[in-house]
């Protein structure tokens, strides 16, 4: 019994050290520090444990790792806006990852329709899915369309919208697109970018932690109000997550204050154990209504938000 309470009291010292580092981009970080919700929730029960044991000074240690992790998770669950604020006009985005074009292309289309979307990002996009979300009525819908690298594996990323697009960048700089343009909310001109950077696999991870700091730096240098939207491959626990954020933008899900939206993995048999998915904005911009919504034939749970955009 000792022996276990102690190496689970270690495993969660060194996974709550791991997410105090403030650099991500290296073997095995990148790839453990999104399961630190989990580790707070293994923390209370070794915590009890060491508590009917009597170990105080573990039981101490262990307390002191769980007043971190409920600092880091509070936000997620402390409830934000849920009204839109006065001078603000709406949009209303959709990120769905299409898992190599996997996706049910009709289940797309009708949750744009039910869920009223204005913008729709599809990462993992192929020219199959694409023909086939036509075939089911995108363009019924969302009649302006852009996208890029779209073939017949994962590195596609398209925009489709309500409103029309213009000043659009399909520019290289990722190994996987992610294109945007530029829609009018209220009169103001907003930049949407659809996200997909490559995950952080071992072999991957600094190429991950590049493509994140290039999304960010352009993101940043872009005077418009921005919204990206989609697979980022991380969690708010990630750092390099957090850096993109800087003190610019904010995570809707995070803001909203309603949970943790645990998007990947959504197959069947495979629990949801990562926030992967994503709405990022200027923090001007209010963000109510956030979710996740199930998509048929995907790993990932879609992300849809209300981004309440400053007209006046």
């Amino acid at each position: 019994m000792t022996g276990v309470l102690v190496t689970l009291t270690a495993l969660v010292v060194v996974l709550t050290f791991v997410r105090l580092v403030p650099f991500d981009a290296v073997t095995p970080f990148a790839q453990v520090v999104g399961l630190t919700p989990w580790v707070g929730a293994l923390g209370v029960l070794v915590l009890l444990g060491a508590l009917v044991a009597r170990r105080r000074l573990v039981a101490l240690l262990l307390a002191a790792c769980l007043v971190a992790h409920a600092v880091w998770l509070a936000p997620f669950f402390s409830g934000g806006p849920t009204a839109a604020p006065p001078g603000t006009a709406p949009l209303r985005v959709l990120g769905v990852n299409a898992w190599f074009g996997q996706a049910d292309a009709a289940a797309v289309v009708e949750t744009v329709r039910a869920e009223d979307v204005d913008a729709l990002a599809v990462v993992e996009l192929t020219t199959d899915f694409r023909e086939r979300l036509v075939a089911a009525g995108i363009e019924d819908v969302l009649p302006h369309h852009v996208d890029a690298k779209v073939g017949s594996g994962a590195p596609g990323s398209g925009l489709w919208s309500a409103l029309p697009l213009s000043d659009v960048d399909t520019t290289e700089f990722s190994t996987f697109a992610m294109p945007s343009a530029v829609v009018e909310v209220g009169g103001v001109p907003v930049r949407v970018t659809a996200v997909h950077p490559v995950p952080p696999l071992p072999e991957l991870a600094h190429e991950w932690h590049a493509e994140m700091l290039r999304l960010g730096h352009r993101a940043h240098e872009d005077p418009l109000p921005q919204v990206l939207v989609g697979d980022f491959n991380a969690t708010y626990d990630h750092a390099t997550f957090r850096d993109l954020l800087g003190d610019r933008f904010h995570d809707a899900t995070r803001s909203a204050g309603q949970g943790l939206n645990l998007s990947w993995s959504a197959r069947p048999g495979t629990p949801a154990l990562l926030d992967l998915d994503h709405v990022v904005t200027d923090r001007e911009n209010v963000v109510t209504d956030v979710g996740s919504l199930h998509v048929p034939d995907t790993d990932h749970r879609a992300v849809v938000a209300t981004v309440h955009v400053p007209v006046g």
